[in-house]
């Protein structure tokens, strides 16, 4: 079985590469930090020209459909480049819009996320930190309303839709809706994030009422599908941020002197650059079989999505903490680039679930013979 991309994934890939490198990059990340959600609105263009805004949505919708693994490379370019820009949340929100029979305001919204007339991002974290379904209730009947908190919600100052889970027991458990982070009833409130270029917010609803055809589905699957998604995509940004710390360390040490040599020629100094390069190309391997999981749609995919999370988590963390350590003196400035490596990859590690976690979650799956997700099966109508 050939697990290696096609040269039409490599393609698409290049061109990600170098649309993010004239947007984004370190630059673009530091005039993130200053601008928040707003350096979305210059972003969104381009991207949109690119199609890179319609991958998730459906051809007939005018987008490209792209699966987890053509997306793969492109969000290793993501995370090489520190985008900020919710892409991930475009992506994995388009994939669970046309998992259903869609009601007419979500057909429009296919077409207008590709265009970028839309923004989407996704409400991920409950109240408890856990990444659950957890912190909203759906309340009544004609209309109903909606009450609690969502935390973790990236980029929402620059959305104008979020898909967000919330509880609801008249319709069975969970439901997956869309709403307006800007209706009544609704208040956004801004978080501290590590990664400065990925601006955090929480919602809170006071009694914000939910739209007729803002139903996306029923039941835990859709979110958890998700979730599976932004793993696999969690997993690739951490390896382009890893990657890219690595290159341009490996082309530091190479010219910094130290005692009449390159810092580059000490065995120390050795050890843990090849260390890295074994940590950023195993973790390549385990992204890439998750990835194709996901899209072939195998009942694998849950444990293989969250192993490849945990350990590119991890590389991401240890890559990028050695960059800081080989950069020397340099490495601890405002200055140097690394710390936005760092951060990225810090907070990589730390969204959807630590890597211990994740790790704790699968053992249970496989200690305690629970029943893996399988990545586009029929969702059921209730809560799982």
């Amino acid at each position: 079985m050939d697990f290696n991309f096609s040269s039409e994934q490599y393609l698409l890939r290049d061109a990600a590469r170098d649309l993010f490198s004239a947007i984004a990059g370190p630059a673009g990340a530091r005039s993130a930090y200053r601008e928040k959600s707003a350096v979305v609105e210059r972003l969104r263009g381009p991207l949109a020209e690119q199609g890179m805004l319609g991958a998730g949505v459906p051809e007939e919708q005018g987008g490209s459909a792209l699966s987890p693994l053509d997306m793969a490379l492109i969000f290793e370019a993501s995370g090489a480049a520190l985008l900020p820009f919710p892409l991930l949340e475009t992506y994995v929100a388009a994939r669970a819009l046309s998992r259903r029979p869609a009601s007419p305001r979500q057909e429009r919204l296919g077409p207008a996320l590709a265009a970028g007339g839309e923004t989407a991002t996704v409400a991920w974290g409950s109240p408890d930190g856990l990444w659950t379904g957890a912190g909203v209730q759906a309340v009544g009947s004609g209309p109903v309303r909606l009450y609690g908190r969502r935390t973790f919600v990236p980029y929402a100052a620059a959305a104008t839709v979020v898909v967000m889970p919330v509880e609801w027991k008249q319709a069975g458990g969970i439901a997956l809706v869309l709403v307006d982070p800007r209706a009544a009833g609704t208040e956004m409130v801004a978080l501290e994030s590590l990664d400065g270029s990925y601006p955090l917010y929480a919602l809170e609803f006071h009694g914000a009422v939910l739209a007729d055809d803002a139903v996306i589905g029923y039941g835990r699957e859709l979110f958890e599908e998700m979730r599976i998604t932004a793993w696999s995509a969690l997993a690739s940004e951490a390896l382009g941020a890893a990657e890219q710390a690595f290159s341009a360390t490996v082309e530091y040490v190479k010219v910094r002197e130290q005692f009449g040599q390159p810092v580059g020629r000490f065995q120390a100094v050795k050890h843990t650059a090849a260390d890295d390069y074994l940590l950023v190309e195993s973790a390549r391997v385990a992204n890439r079989y998750a990835a194709w999981a996901i899209s072939q749609g195998g009942a694998e995919a849950e444990l293989y999505a969250a192993l490849a999370k945990a350990y590119a988590s991890d590389t991401a963390r240890t890559v990028t903490s050695d960059a800081i350590q080989l950069h020397g003196g340099i490495g601890y400035t405002w200055d140097s680039d690394m710390h936005l490596y760092f951060k990225r990859g810090w907070r990589i590690a730390a969204e959807l679930g630590t890597p211990v976690q994740i790790r704790e979650k699968m053992a249970r799956v496989v200690l305690d013979g629970a029943t893996p997700r399988r990545v586009g099966a029929p969702v059921g109508g209730g809560d799982a």
